[in-house]
Order: structure tokens, then C-alpha cells, then sequence
């Protein structure tokens, strides 16, 4: 006969080893936990039986979000380890240690970058997306900073991002490169995307700072590997593309960002629900009707403006629908794992800027499974992406495993604890880049620093969406590091 089976608790090799336990679990996690003689908690659900995923002829599960939204459980099946409540954003020092304001130089221009979905000053009834109800470029400035918040295209690839931050900062119209543009198929210029510029001296001897949220950490990067090398194929006159513009870019810090990808954005037809419901809900909890908002993907280039009365579903789904979709030139690509490693390989890094990086977390760890459970805290339409069903179920980030789908990423469990959308582990230094855990003292150009990780906040509750979390301290201790630069 078997092994037998310990009546209190039993470890993740009994579960491999046995072959009753790896029965159950394919069946079912909480069978795996009765074997084990686990005592499992009542879960209060929204619904108590999960949804049923339809199985494709290559058995492969394709559950729906809705239908995981609708099923989404309110506790984990099994004990969870880690810790409980939220990370003090007031104690979130670079290196452990307040800085004093007389030695901060806040002359230096700090700009802000958003993330997937983001939006700019002008858009969600003038909701400010960093810090919601709580305005952190306005406190910021209060507080005697040189900040401004871009607003770059919500879906695009970081190519054209970068592109549109250029503008932004420097002033001038926007140019996507000629070689590059035609190589996706749509226009070199958008004659609506012309800036008076937020910094226009910006140049070595008066550089800038930048703080990237989600994929605004990606477009940071990019932006720096293209002042300096540029594009021989896109350089016409002074554009972005000719290059050489060496140490124009200070620092980059990055927050939440998918620095190696992340499996959420593997298959872009799964996240299409959630993206929509990520901005609607957002809309929803910043007071915005969000059939009446006003909200641009700023995909002009692509032809792709929002019409006259048209609601934000249309809008929304004619968008995806297009031939944007259908190219690996947008924000999905890019954010994939697959698609992070070719752009991690493209970008490097620069041996002139400073590289620092948050990580937020927001699950629990199961102690049978491994697996990583959404805490209670977590944004819905986040948890319903990122909770760990068991087989036949499709996995999540919450317990991928095997390969990306053009197997450039091996998933383990090492990828599992997240924060909702991106995995902790991809939000340090890119895989296979070096990368120090900063405790205090004087930086290197060069050199990429960990700043720590934020326990008990998801990846959208980092920049005050979609509740009332007071998110400026955290803020304030950013701009006063990169002020204390040299």
C-alpha cells in the first residue's frame, strides 16, 4: 500500500509523491486538503460553486473572466502564511532614513509617468490618476517640487510612449520614427500631439528625474535607451531618434512595474475584459460615470480617435477590435513576458542614469499549495484575475508554471506572490540584470537599486485607485530622495 497519510498536516512532496493527494488535486484543491486532514474555512463567496470552464480540443481550460469575477471567493481554501495589514507608506524611506530638507535640491524637474490604462490631467473629469482624491502632483508641488504628471498613450507599446514623453518634456510634435511607424503600419505623425514642453532647457547640464508606475517604469527605460542610441533607421533633423543625449535622465525610479513582464498580459484576449473593467471600476470609485467620461487611448496615430457621443463600451471595443490589436506595436505585447524580455534586450541599460525600483505585494501565501492567495484588500476586478483555481481551471499568476507562450520565461513559484497584476518578482531589475538592495548612502550611475517592497498594497491601490488611500507620504519620500541626488 501507499504511504500513509499524517491526519494533520501534509507537506507539498506527500501531495507530489502520493498518488491519491495528486488525484484530488486535480480535482479539487479542497480534496487535497481533506487528505490532508486540514480543517478547511468556510468561504463566504459570492458564489459558492466556481465557475465551469469550457475545455478546448487541445484540453486546454478557457474559463471566462466574468465568470471568475462572479465566483470570486471571499477566503482562501486553505491556511494562509504572511503578513497581515499594510505596509506604513509614511516609513517608506530610500534606505530607512528622512532626509532633511535643507540639503534637497527640488529644482530638478521630476516627472511622472502612468501605467496601463492611465490617463492625463485633462481626462476623468479631472480626476488626478496619481493619488486619486488625494493629489500628489499638487502636494508635491506644495510642498516646493519641480513636478508635472505626463500622459502617454494608455495601451501603446513603449516605442510610441516614449515617443509622446519626449514631446511632452522637451516640446515639439510628436515623430514615431519613420522606419518604425511603417513597420506596424500606421502614421509617423499625429498633428494633435504637438506640446509647448513642460521642461524645454532639458538637456545634460539640466537634466530630469523620473518616477514610472506600472508600464510607466518600462516607458522610462525606453525613453532613456533612446536618448542616448537612438534609432539610425528613425533619426530625421533633432528628433528623439539621432541619439546621443547622454545623462539628459538622472534617475528612474519604478513602481509596480513589470520590468520582466508579467503572465497576466500572456494572452491578450483574456485581459481585454479586465482592462475595461479595471477603468470603468476606477471611474466608478473617483465619482465618474463611466459611460460619460472623458477618456482618450490616444491612438491618433492609428486612427483611432473617440467620436462625437460615442460611449466608452463602443469606444472601448472598437479599439480592441482594431488592427492595433492585432500587432505586437501596443501596451500587451510589451508587458508579456515574452514581450519584456525582447525589450529588456533592446533597452539595457545606461551606465549614466541611477535605477530604483518599489515592489508591491498584495497575497497571501497557501501552506499546502504554495500558492498565492489575493488578500481581502485587493482590488476585485485584480483578484479575479490573479486568484489561483486549481485545474481545470486556467492558471493565473497566482500559480503559473511552464512556459511563456514563445517559451522565452520559465514560470515557478518563485513567480507566484503578486500584486494583483504584475508578479514581485519582476518588478526589481530585469532577470539576468544585477541589482543591489539599497540601504542608504551614495548611489552609482549604473547601478539598479531595490528600495523594498510594500506589503498589503495591490497594484492599482499604490497610486490611490480606486478608494481613498492616502498615498502622498509615499510620494513625498520618493521626490526628496531623488532631490538628495548628486
Amino acid at each position: 500500500m501507499g504511504r500513509s497519510i499524517s491526519t494533520s498536516r501534509c507537506s507539498r512532496r506527500e501531495v507530489a509523491m502520493n498518488p491519491v493527494l495528486r488525484s484530488a488535486a486535480v480535482l479539487s484543491l479542497t480534496a487535497v486538503l481533506a487528505a490532508c486532514g486540514q480543517t478547511t474555512p468556510p468561504i463566504a463567496a459570492v458564489s459558492q460553486t466556481a465557475p465551469t470552464p469550457q475545455i478546448t480540443q487541445a484540453g486546454q481550460p478557457q474559463d471566462s473572466y466574468a465568470a471568475r469575477r462572479a465566483a470570486l471567493p471571499a477566503q482562501a481554501p486553505e491556511p494562509l502564511s504572511g503578513q497581515l495589514g499594510a505596509s506604513s507608506l509614511q516609513q517608506t524611506y530610500p534606505g530607512g532614513q528622512p532626509l532633511h530638507a535643507q540639503v534637497l535640491n527640488k529644482s530638478v524637474p521630476l516627472i511622472l509617468v502612468h501605467g496601463l490604462m492611465g490617463w492625463g490631467t485633462d481626462e476623468m473629469m479631472g480626476m488626478p490618476y496619481w493619488g486619486g482624491l488625494y493629489n500628489v502632483v499638487g502636494d508635491l508641488r506644495g510642498q516646493g517640487y519641480t513636478v508635472s504628471a505626463a500622459s502617454v498613450g494608455p495601451i501603446s507599446s513603449n516605442w510610441e510612449r516614449a515617443a509622446e514623453l519626449f514631446a511632452q518634456i522637451k516640446g515639439g510634435c510628436v515623430d514615431y520614427g519613420a522606419a518604425y511607424s511603417a513597420r506596424y503600419g500606421f502614421n509617423r505623425f499625429d498633428k494633435a500631439k504637438c506640446y509647448p514642453g513642460i521642461y524645454p532647457q532639458w538637456d545634460a547640464a539640466h537634466p530630469i528625474n523620473l518616477l514610472g508606475h506600472s508600464m510607466g517604469g518600462q516607458t522610462s527605460r525606453m525613453l532613456v535607451k533612446l536618448l542616448e542610441d537612438g534609432s539610425p533607421a528613425d533619426a530625421d533633423g533633432n528628433n528623439l531618434f539621432r541619439g546621443g543625449r547622454v545623462g539628459w535622465v538622472k534617475a528612474v525610479i519604478t513602481v509596480s512595474t513589470p520590468n520582466s513582464g508579467t503572465p497576466a498580459t500572456d494572452n491578450l484576449q483574456a485581459m481585454v475584459p479586465v482592462l475595461k473593467d479595471l477603468l470603468k471600476n476606477a471611474a466608478a470609485g473617483l465619482g465618474v460615470s463611466s459611460q460619460s467620461m472623458v477618456y482618450d487611448f490616444d491612438l491618433g496615430q492609428w486612427g483611432l480617435r473617440r467620436q462625437a457621443g460615442e460611449s466608452f463600451d463602443a469606444y472601448f471595443d472598437r479599439v480592441m477590435a482594431s488592427h492595433f490589436g492585432k500587432n505586437d506595436s501596443n501596451a500587451a505585447y510589451d508587458l508579456s513576458s515574452d514581450g519584456s524580455a525582447e525589450l529588456n534586450q533592446f533597452i539595457g541599460r545606461s551606465t549614466h542614469t541611477i535605477y530604483a525600483s518599489w515592489a508591491t505585494s498584495a497575497t497571501s501565501k497557501g501552506l499546502v499549495t504554495g500558492w498565492a492567495y489575493p488578500m481581502p484588500v485587493m482590488f476585485a476586478p485584480l483578484s479575479a484575475l490573479a486568484w489561483p483555481y486549481p485545474w481545470p481551471m486556467r492558471q493565473t499568476i497566482g500559480n503559473m508554471t511552464g512556459s511563456s507562450p514563445l517559451g522565452k520565461v520559465q514560470y515557478d513559484a518563485s513567480w507566484w506572490e503578486n500584486d494583483g497584476l504584475v508578479p514581485v518578482k519582476s518588478q526589481g531589475a530585469p532577470l539576468g540584470q544585477s541589482e543591489v538592495a539599497y540601504a542608504g548612502g551614495p548611489v552609482q550611475p549604473g547601478q539598479w537599486y531595490d528600495l523594498g517592497k510594500l506589503s498589503g498594497w495591490d497594484h492599482t491601490a499604490i497610486v490611490g485607485i480606486p478608494g481613498l488611500q492616502d498615498v502622498r507620504p509615499f510620494y513625498r519620500n520618493q521626490a526628496a530622495w531623488l532631490a538628495s541626488l548628486p
